[in-house]
């Protein structure tokens, strides 16, 4: 984490020093659960939470300061303990730290958004380009209006590359996320159904995603994917404002694209790719699964053509993108059976994705399907969740089960289906569907699970026996 000193926070956020003791931190910190030894710890308020409420648990953990928008007993209490920094909104006040940090280092700043994959592509970003060049990145979705500005602080002055995830729930957020970090680069790596909740239909959330291309300096290179309809709208749009802006394409369908990229073969363990990157032909073998992430990795080589990279130096890198926890992760069982576990998100694009990847597989035994709530679906989630269920129910499950509030509409699409092998649907989760599973799978067989984060699809695995899983990273 950057150092800062207390000057320099007075200036950035306009602060009021109400108690002096330390003024240099050895960096920022907003969890009251961990070691905050010499840290200047930033009372951050949400929906759910006011850390003005734990200050006094930030002191125990050894911040040197702290640093609040709202005065109460705590804070009178601990004027002689701390340094003290009052703002007007902290989360503001993170946000104007976050883009001074990024303007003090020299990286060049990648920026990654779109409906699906953008975590496993600043994921598979950061490991291609650091084959050649020293990158920064954040583990995990740290996308959204806290987690940018905590990325950009973390990031040190002797790094080449910071790769940024930008998430979004609401318009306008992206364009604040951008403002924030001021990328060189940006991407909207594909748009599709999520978060239709809060934006009622996939064209505006095609209008939200293409705030990172709008809100960008005129001086940032922009990447497009040219085989999603509504991003290759988002590229005519874009040369239609700035015809001389500097663009990269990618693409599996249109071979003038700066990276062409096919799949040759594909198995459980990995795909063959093939194509060419930068007017430079070749192939690699990535330990991937899913046709799904054919974009995933398109857009990570396009990035690395923009970070600086030769064609040669990509071909050679991609064999190092790997997937994480709950995203496409090959899971092997006691049994000799294995599990696709896909479930840290999901919206019915996805879902259908890894439904008809599964289709695509040949296995020596059977499959198995293990789905869950879609959350964020809004008004339409019932629909949405029959119609998923109905494109399981023909896709070749010897098996499948289902949890979630949805478990009505999910049973429907199975009936609209004509599915007639075993399912087992409920609104949550049962020990007894868990040890279903787990007697039921044998060497051979292949179960995929998949759901959105929130309905916790891990505890199917558990009961398997898995050699080689984990609670969440």
């Amino acid at each position: 984490m950057r150092a800062m000193d207390l000057q320099t926070i007075e200036k950035i956020t306009g602060a009021q020093v109400l108690s002096k003791q330390e003024t240099q931190f050895k960096g920022i910190g907003t969890d009251t659960r961990v070691n905050l030894t010499g840290q200047l710890f930033i009372a951050l308020k949400g929906e759910a939470f006011d850390a003005h409420d734990f200050l006094d648990k930030a002191v125990a953990q050894g911040a040197a300061a702290i640093m609040i928008h709202q005065e109460n007993a705590q804070v009178e209490k601990l004027k002689g303990q701390v340094t003290i920094i009052k703002v007007a909104d902290t989360l503001k006040a993170l946000q104007k730290m976050g883009n001074w940090a990024r303007h003090q280092s020299q990286a060049k700043v990648l920026a990654i958004t779109g409906s699906n994959g953008k975590t496993t592509t600043k994921e598979f970003t950061a490991a291609l380009i650091g084959t050649a060049m020293d990158v920064h990145y954040n583990k995990g979705s740290f996308n959204n209006h806290w987690g940018v500005p905590f990325t950009l602080l973390q990031l040190a002055p002797e790094k080449q590359i910071a790769v940024v995830e930008m998430g979004m729930n609401h318009a306008g957020e992206i364009t604040e996320l951008v403002h924030i970090a001021d990328p060189d680069v940006v991407v909207c790596t594909m748009v599709g159904r999520a978060h239709v909740e809060f934006f009622g239909s996939i064209e505006k959330i095609a209008e939200a995603k293409e705030e990172i291309y709008n809100a960008a300096s005129e001086k940032a290179l922009r990447v497009f994917n040219l085989d999603n309809p509504q991003t290759h709208n988002m590229y005519v749009n874009a040369k239609e404002k700035n015809p001389a802006g500097t663009f990269l394409t990618f693409s599996s369908e249109d071979p003038r694209a700066d990276v062409h990229l096919m799949i040759g073969e594909m198995n459980m363990r990995e795909i063959y790719l093939k194509g060419h990157i930068g007017g430079v032909s070749g192939s690699a073998r990535v330990e991937v699964f899913g046709s799904q992430n054919l974009t995933n990795l398109m857009a990570a080589a396009t990035l690395g053509l923009a970070a600086g990279m030769t064609p040669a130096q990509i071909w050679a890198g991609l064999p190092e993108c790997k997937t994480t926890w709950g995203r496409n992760q090959l899971v092997h069982l006691k049994t000799g059976a294995e599990m696709i576990f896909d479930a840290y998100n999901a919206n019915p694009d996805s879902m259908k994705a890894l439904i008809d990847n599964v289709s695509l597989l040949k296995v020596p035994g059977r499959k198995v399907g293990v789905f869950g709530q879609m959350r964020e679906m809004g008004s339409a989630s019932a629909s949405l969740h029959e119609e998923i269920a109905t494109y399981a129910g023909k896709a070749g499950f010897d098996r499948i089960y289902f949890i979630g509030d949805d478990a009505q509409a999910f049973r429907s699409g199975l009936e609209k289906a004509g599915y007639k092998n075993p399912a087992l649907i409920e609104g949550d989760y049962t020990e007894a569907m868990g040890q279903d599973l787990a007697g039921f799978l044998q060497k051979g067989d292949i179960a995929v699970v998949k759901a959105s984060r929130g309905t916790k699809l891990e505890r199917f695995v558990f009961p398997c026996n898995p050699l080689d899983f984990a609670e969440k990273q």
